[in-house]
């Protein structure tokens, strides 16, 4: 070759200088000599590859530069791939060689390699060049072991179950050429060094020179694999075969503990790092639930995915939580421990400094001021140094979804939740309304569960999107026995088939199995290998995994038994100071027996800088410390628990509300009777009700209820009882747990009743009463409600009493009386103005401007609602301002279109800030989307139908919604979409007797025929939409409308008049509706052979919409003008000009071919109805 060295035949570089002796044909892989321009096999080009990185680009030179450089090569060889190649047919290898070479590039890449070349079917690539990092060689490593675990996969799947990949990898000193074009990037001994080690790797194995050993172990597990004669080495070369990864980059993480090898889950591993990858290249949010058993492997899993993340090349964002298991659960822990991490906040902080970490953290990560104002108070509500969370609640999920929204824009970023089953349901919901509301970031989510979890929520993942489940079966004895022969080489077959038989396919049995024999003496380690100190028939195996952990804490000296109970009673982890003060003890004192349980691998050490609980110590699995709670006796558990619960009061941290509640609750739970369980129940009390105060401040409803009821079943007094009753139902009734709520109702007015207090008693009913409304029963409600606000009616100053006025208000106006409404809104608003409270006054004024619309004083109304719109903006305040917002559109789309899709518009985005899709946002986009209709904005309404997916919705506010894309849709000339779209929502009204509903059906049917230029079935939908409603008649005087435009295509005058006749009966007071009158009866006036009559009536009611910038009423208005004066007329030249350039910009064909019809230039056809409908 260059060097003028002799090559053996089949070489693919030279043996002395590395230079490339073979081209490998990228159509069918055959080996080429250099120079060669087509393939002597196939006739395919070729062309040698350069070097390939994506990560960094070498400067530009005028010409290349060489360098010595400290780098690492990998190379990597399927093996028999030559003999499959020769059994299979060409195409199907050239399809399985493709994909390899996509694998390697994509695993090399990830981990920050250049790909030097393939040859063949090898493949060459290198670290520290052109880009050096200080842990190349173990990235180097990182990828050969995630390679060969790839090509055993691709294997499997393209049916070649023998396919396999070795690799070598060398780290030294090479000649690197800088700015290269068309030649090799690397050169020299080390080259060829890993080539030659590479093809002495067994199949299936990476092996690593001394340098590469040297600087990776500290993350990498290595064992020894002698000293391997290389060809043209004068020496024999030290080897070690790489196994797996056992921390993060540099060692971060790495334990001393016991540590069994990963097997008999790469199915899900792989899966996992897949969804990974997918969810950062298409910027979507997934959601992996894992679920098992205890000890099945759950953690382990997240362990090993921790460790592939923090080696790939790239930011990727890691957050990681947990859920106390403390009673019902501990409101968002696991979300503010994420926030912690993140912040760099110290579990135990004071608030002055949480505070400044908090805001510090916000600088970093959100560049907005104005957003960072707005996250900031939610957060500190999170973390529990806000005493009063700002906002509603989904607000609240909104603020903190947006914070790791930020933090994805920089990166990949995941959340893992340790112990969901112990989660409160607060933070379920926030986790399901994330992959909703983050869902086009690239978030990953990744819970870990035991089953009880899908007891409790029976519904987790269902319906949602980009979610995944995996359950973590138990390992069979395959791989338990790989398991327990990695975890102490050396255990006699027997011992494993013991072992084996208990262990069910558990892993932490046999890993507890190990660790209780090392700690028993029975096991000790000889070199590389354990031996057994006594036979084996004299040794005893505990039959479960329960007993078996039982078994090692037997074996524990009594302090550090002691100290083990106590910290069981703390938590999963738990600070050393804390287990100090419930044993009234230094802290430096128990240190040794803390290292001992370490060392005895039941506790582990929080070492990561990232997290908050660095310095505490941690159970090393939760089954652990369950057991080990269990042992203590119920006296023991009641001091534990008593002086925990004084050692976090004396913290004064809101955040441990629910903490604190739950340690006076079991201490009372452990000894219930006498004066000391009185005593402790009456402490469980006030702890559980500022647990519940917490819970409800971050809107956690469901947790406040569960802390609530927990209080009253501690609570021996009927009076108190009575009391907790009206809050746990205000709580319900706030989780939409209305059945819940009316029984708790129930039994207060009861026990109110029976000891004659009448005002407690009224208002309890009162609120009985407002809880009727959600659910529908609203004669019910009515029925309720003023009885119980008359007895109230001496009692003004009680501050429910204008909320439970504006309830009954709002009844009034769904069943069709303004006046009564307003009479007592005109009584509430003054009562919620003297308590100050905005919030309230915005909700009643948002009904007042309802209430006066349907009593037709509608500038009155529209003054009114600005202000509600205004004040609601002004004080944050949500429910209200959305309602605000839906009235005000509503009531003027039939007068301000422009004004009202504005409204609306900026309410869609509002509701989709704070994550309201289905409760505001869909509801308020059918309102803007029917101003938008006669305001031209077309394109809007398509493309936030496709913001909103409305598709995935499941409320009621789908049916507006699609009924307004259906009427828009068909007018785009798409009618059998539109058509079946509308149809599909029959029986769905029809259940519903709505007579709006009914009536906003029959206008969009009406419409949506005329779009399929079929008037005479529009002339009926419109005028079956001709309803008798108490309020909100806009609906139907639509539906006439459009039957009296299908009569004027039609020409046919009766039904132009019957239609004319009803729209007026209607009596909308608005100037719209007037005009929409002038013009139906300039087209009654040219169908009745009065052009000079009609001729100015289009004249006028053309120019009201032309001044107002509404182009499909004008359109439609020079469509009717058309119709009935003819093309020939003198003015239709002019005005079908102008029909067209509007139909031109609405992009609307039928409307365009309509109008082709009238003036001669083409014939109209009907659409045919689609075949599904």
């Amino acid at each position: 070759m260059n060097c003028g060295t002799e090559n053996r035949a089949g070489r693919k570089f030279c043996s002395e200088c590395a230079a490339l002796l073979a081209i490998a044909c990228a159509a069918c892989g055959s080996a080429n000599q250099p120079g060669e321009k087509f393939c002597g096999e196939c006739a395919a080009p070729l062309q040698a590859e350069p070097p390939v990185s994506v990560h960094a680009a070498v400067p530009d030179s005028a010409s290349p530069t060489i360098e010595r450089r400290l780098v690492s090569v990998l190379f990597a060889d399927l093996v028999g791939f030559t003999t499959l190649s020769e059994a299979q047919d060409a195409e199907a290898v050239r399809e399985l060689l493709s994909r390899y070479f996509e694998l390697a590039r994509d695993v090399i890449d990830r981990y920050g390699g250049t790909l030097e070349k393939f040859i063949g079917d090898a493949v060459m690539a290198v670290w520290g060049a052109p880009i050096a990092r200080e842990d190349d060689a173990e990235r180097a490593v990182r990828a050969a072991l995630d390679l060969v675990d790839a090509v055993a996969a691709l294997g499997e799947s393209s049916g070649n179950a023998d396919l396999q990949l070795r690799a070598g990898v060398m780290t030294g000193e090479a000649a690197v050429t800088l700015g290269a074009v068309g030649q090799g990037l690397v050169a020299g001994d080390l080259v060829n060094t890993a080539s030659r080690l590479q093809s002495v790797a067994p199949p299936g194995s990476v092996l690593v020179g001394e340098a590469t050993h040297r600087v990776a172990s500290s993350a990498i597990a290595f064992e020894p694999a002698g000293e391997r004669i290389l060809k043209g080495k004068g020496l024999p070369v030290p080897a070690w075969r790489a196994t797996r990864v056992v921390a993060a980059r540099r060692g971060v993480g790495r334990t001393e503990q016991l540590e069994g090898p990963f097997v008999g889950r790469h199915e899900e591993f792989r899966l996992l790092k897949e969804l990974f990858h997918a969810t950062e290249r298409e910027s979507r949010a997934r959601l992996v639930s894992v679920i098992g058993i205890g000890g099945i492997g759950k953690s382990r899993l997240a362990w090993e995915f921790e460790k592939y993340i923090d080696g790939v090349v790239g930011d990727v964002y890691w957050h990681q939580g947990r859920s106390p298991a403390y009673g019902e659960g501990i409101t968002f822990w696991a979300l503010g421990e994420m926030v912690r991490r993140r912040a760099q906040i110290a579990e135990g902080e004071d608030a002055p400094a949480t505070r400044q970490k908090l805001a510090a953290s916000l600088q970093e990560w959100v560049p907005d001021e104005g957003e960072r104002a707005w996250l900031e108070p939610r957060l500190a509500a999170l973390l529990g140094i806000e005493a009063n969370a700002p906002g509603q609640r989904e607000e609240l999920f909104a603020a903190w979804r947006t914070f790791f929204e930020r933090i994805s824009e920089r990166g990949p970023t995941v959340l893992v939740f340790e112990d969901l089953h112990w989660a409160d349901s607060g933070l379920l919901d926030f986790i399901e309304s994330m992959l909703e509301w983050s869902r086009s970031r690239p978030i990953l989510i990744v819970t870990l569960g035991r089953p009880e979890l899908l007891e409790r929520r029976p519904s987790w993942g269902a319906g949602q999107r980009s979610f995944l489940s995996l359950h973590l079966e138990p390992l069979n004895d395959g791989a338990m026995r790989e398991l327990l022969t990695g975890l102490a080489p050396g255990l006699p077959g027997p011992l494993v088939d013991q072992i084996l038989r208990r262990a069910e396919g558990v892993p932490m049995y046999a890993v507890e199995t190990v660790r209780m024999l090392i700690d028993d003496g029975k096991l000790v380690r000889e070199g590389n290998a354990f031996t057994l100190t006594q036979p084996l028939d004299r040794l005893e195996v505990p039959t479960t995994l329960q007993s078996l952990i039982a078994a090692r804490l037997d074996g524990l000296p009594a302090a550090s038994r002691s100290l083990l109970q106590t910290a069981s009673v703390l938590g999963q982890s738990f600070a050393p100071a804390a287990a100090a003060g419930l044993l009234s003890q230094e802290p430096e004192t128990l240190e040794p027996r803390l290292r001992d349980l370490v060392r005895r691998e039941l506790l582990t050490l929080e070492v990561d800088p990232r997290s908050p609980e660095r310095g505490q110590y941690r159970f090393v699995q939760a089954l652990i410390r369950e057991v080990v709670y269990r042992t203590l006796s119920r006296a023991d558990r009641r001091q534990l628990h008593v002086a925990a619960a004084r050692y976090y009061e004396g913290l004064g941290d809101d955040e441990l509300a629910g903490v604190l509640a739950s340690h006076y609750l079991a201490a009372h739970e452990a000894k219930p009777e006498g004066e000391e369980g009185a005593a402790l129940a009456a402490q469980a009390r006030v702890a559980l009700r500022g647990a519940a105060e917490r819970a409800r401040a971050l809107h956690s409803h469901e947790q406040a209820l569960a802390y609530l009821e927990q209080a009253i079943a501690v609570t021996p007094d009927p009076a108190e009882q009575a009391d907790l009753r009206e809050r746990a139902a205000t709580a319900a009734g706030d989780a939409a747990r209305y059945e819940i709520a009316e029984s708790h109702l129930r039994a207060a007015i009861a026990w109110y009743r029976e000891h004659g207090d009448r005002v407690r008693a009224a208002r309890a009913t009162a609120w009985l009463g407002a809880l009727m409304f959600p659910m529908a029963r609203i004669e019910e409600a009515r029925a309720t409600l003023e009885p119980a606000l008359a007895e109230l009616s001496d009692a003004e100053t009680d501050p429910e009493l204008p909320r439970l006025m504006a309830e009954l208000a709002r009844v009034h106006m769904f069943q069709g009386e303004p006046e009564s409404a307003l009479g007592w809104l005109e009584r509430a608003l003054p009562l919620a103005d003297a308590l100050q409270d905005p919030d309230l006054v915005v909700q009643l004024l948002a009904t007042r401007g309802w209430a006066l619309h349907e009593l037709s004083r509608h500038q009155e109304a529209v003054a009114v609602l600005y202000g509600a719109v205004a004040l609601g903006d002004a004080r944050g305040e949500l429910d209200g301002n959305m309602r605000s917002r839906m009235n005000l559109s509503s009531i003027m789309t039939m007068e301000m279109p422009h004004a009202a899709f504005a409204v609306a518009r900026d309410g869609v985005e509002i509701a989709l800030r704070f994550g309201l899709r289905e409760a505001w946002a869909v509801w308020m986009y059918a309102n803007a989307a029917s101003a938008a209709f006669q305001t031209g904005d077309w394109d809007w309404i398509f493309e936030t139908a496709r913001r909103l997916e409305l598709d995935a919705i499941t409320s009621a506010g789908r049916f507006g919604a699609t009924l307004e894309l259906a009427v828009v849709t068909a007018f785009r000339g798409d009618y059998a979409w539109a058509r079946n779209a509308c149809q599909e929502l029959v029986p769905l009204i029809a259940e519903r007797e709505s007579g709006q509903d009914r009536a906003q059906l029959h206008a969009s049917l009406a419409m949506v025929e005329l779009a399929g230029a079929r008037p005479e079935e529009a002339f009926t939908e419109g005028m079956a939409g001709n309803l008798r409603l108490r309020m909100n008649s806009d609906q139907a005087a639509a539906s006439v409308h459009a039957a009296a435009w299908a009569a004027t295509w039609l020409h046919d005058s009766d039904r132009l008049r019957e239609a004319l006749q009803a729209y007026v009966a209607i009596g909308l007071p608005t100037d719209l509706a007037q005009n929409v009158i002038r013009m139906t009866e300039a087209a009654l006036a040219g169908l009745d052979g009065e052009p000079e009559r009609a001729l100015p009536l289009f004249v006028q009611a053309a120019q009201y919409w032309r001044e107002r910038d509404l182009p499909f009423p004008l359109g439609m208005c020079l469509l009717s003008q058309l119709t009935v004066l003819g093309p020939h007329h003198p003015s239709s030249a002019t005005s079908a000009e102008e029909a067209r350039q509007i139909f031109e910009r609405l992009n609307s064909q039928p409307l365009l071919a309509r109008l082709d019809a009238i003036t001669g230039d083409a014939a109209p056809e009907a659409t045919p109805l689609p075949a599904q409908a």
